[in-house]
């Protein structure tokens, strides 16, 4: 029994977390990985050297946590709580139960054996330092409590999924996944940060770079002020306490029963709860999929028809659509949270934005760099999978399709621009000059949504199985950012430098907007008289 459960587990393993095919894509997921750990490394370094070992523990077992709380939900939504194997298991004679069970351990492992990898330099320092009873805390707790943050995420989607069977198809099923996933962690952001300006002054906070050796107390003040503030927090502080001493005690070896209890106490609910509906949830996911409901309207439009066929595309996938959904309500949410932050004095006690007008220039650069960083806009060629090859064998329109997928990019970005800045002027804010930045914004998507389906067109991704792999997983959206990012960074800094050079926030506004224009015009009219031409 052990034996089928291990190969069954070392299935999902094999399945969901092997390396992709493309060569190139085994190099970005190196290099990813690889700055990830350097990145990491690079803070535990610093936070040891900066910091004392009770502040170095604290740290790293938050960061850790921390990769492993974001890890999780990507992986969670899509392995655990989708059905990928469910016409390759069901038939067999294996129950629900070790299907689950094997999913959740496959994600324990991977993420555990990931966290653990990047614990090695630590380890290091603290052996090099001959701290070895914080090495020994070190490497009992942080496991532990990677699995117990595993496991919270793990049940609350499991609740959701248990009502997986109301929801009318699988996008909707899937934003709401996110959207839940994407509140706690905001609410979680949201508290602490509350938390933090009740207790702490963000004056404190601030850093001098006169000289190095000001940088270098004023940022040991910073981790000490807010490793302070923490142990200062009901529970939570009594518990870090124990952790991060030098000593062993009754009272480190009781939390950690406790953390082990908790998990063992969630992954019996986790377990329970997704078997109960595992073949009825499957099924609907089966049906959903096999079923999709496609309409074609007769217009006479030529435009109208190219448009249709990429509302096709969408629709072969709900992941595609959910994209889209995600789009349009990622910036605005952002904004939400980004406006009570203002409203509440946080923002502005660390960035000085005492001038008129000023605010309304960087929430609306803000908003661009949310609204563009997405990736529907540099796959929309890879999207197509086995059905791309007819663009070339049936006598269709290149430039139609291009334009068309440029414009379908562009809808949800134009939404979440114009919702956000509609919240914006419910808050008070909005002017003259904001709406002439929305203006400026809407023109900055839709030249950057021109350029970044270019390399996806030339070098599409298309022998995908999973649909996240044609899109999250896809390194066209890497190299498309270098298509179309360096008009969105000139632009900006010609802003900027306008403003430095003392020109007033409306002369450089309107100077913007002009500027903005001539790009749109010259990048439009490059794509339909010269680029599809030469090609």
């Amino acid at each position: 029994m052990f034996n089928n459960g291990f190969q069954l587990t070392k299935f999902f393993i094999s399945s969901f977390y092997s390396k992709p095919k493309q060569p190139m894509l085994k190099v970005v997921l190196i290099i990813a990985f690889f700055y990830l750990f350097l990145q990491l490394m690079t803070i535990n370094i610093a936070i040891f050297y900066l910091g004392d070992t009770k502040e170095f523990i604290f740290y790293n077992y938050l960061i850790s946590n921390l990769l492993v709380y974001l890890l999780v939900i990507y992986f969670s939504i899509s392995l655990v709580f989708h059905y990928y194997e469910y016409g390759i298991l069901t038939h067999l004679p294996i129950a629900p139960r070790k299907i689950i069970i094997s999913k959740i351990l496959s994600i324990i492992f991977v993420l555990t054996v990931v966290s653990a990898v990047i614990q090695i330099p630590s380890i290091l320092l603290l052996g090099f330092k001959t701290k070895f009873t914080e090495l020994i805390k070190l490497v009992l707790l942080v496991p532990i409590s990677n699995i117990l943050t595993i496991l919270l995420i793990l049940f609350i989607l499991s609740l959701i999924n248990s009502f997986r069977h109301y929801f009318v198809n699988k996008t909707a099923y899937l934003v709401v996944n996110i959207t839940i996933t994407f509140l706690i962690t905001a609410m979680v952001c949201y508290s602490v940060l509350h938390y933090v300006g009740k207790h702490l002054t963000f004056n404190n906070l601030k850093l001098d770079f006169t000289t190095l050796i000001t940088l270098k107390n004023s940022l040991s003040n910073v981790i000490n002020q807010i490793y302070e503030l923490v142990l200062k927090t009901p529970f939570i502080g009594n518990v870090l306490t124990t952790f991060t001493s030098g000593d062993f005690s009754y009272l480190f070896v009781i939390d950690l029963l406790g953390m082990i209890g908790l998990s063992a106490l969630l992954f019996i609910l986790i377990v329970k709860i997704n078997s109960i509906h595992y073949f009825k949830n499957g099924t609907i996911e089966v049906n959903q999929s096999s079923s999709k409901k496609t309409k074609v309207y007769h217009v006479e439009s030529v435009w109208a028809n190219y448009f249709q066929r990429e509302l096709w595309v969408i629709n072969t996938e709900a992941y595609f659509k959910m994209q889209l959904v995600l789009g349009a309500v990622l910036s605005p949410i952002l904004t939400l949270i980004l406006l009570f932050s203002f409203q509440a004095g946080w923002i502005s006690e660390i960035i000085n934005i005492t001038k008129p007008g000023y605010f309304e220039i960087y929430f609306a650069y803000a908003v661009l760099i949310m609204s563009c960083i997405n990736n529907t806009s540099g796959t929309p060629f890879s999207r197509e999978g086995k059905y791309y090859y007819l663009i070339n064998s049936l006598p269709l329109n290149k430039k139609k399709i291009y334009f068309s997928k440029v414009f379908l990019a562009s809808i949800p970005s134009g939404i979440a621009v114009i919702v956000s800045f509609i919240i914006f002027m419910l808050f008070g804010y909005m002017n003259m000059g904001a709406f002439l930045m929305m203006i400026i914004i809407l023109m900055l998507v839709y030249c950057y949504n021109l350029l970044t389906p270019v390399f996806d067109m030339l070098n599409p991704s298309t022998e995908w199985e999973n649909p996240s792999v044609a899109v999250k997983s896809n390194p066209n959206v890497l190299v498309s950012l270098l298509f179309g990012l360096p008009i969105l960074v000139v632009v900006i800094l010609t802003h900027f430098i306008l403003l430095w050079a003392g020109f007033s926030i409306g002369v450089s506004t309107i100077t913007i907007f002009l500027i903005t224009v001539l790009i749109t015009f010259c990048v439009y009219t490059w794509f339909t008289k010269f680029y599809f031409s030469i090609k």
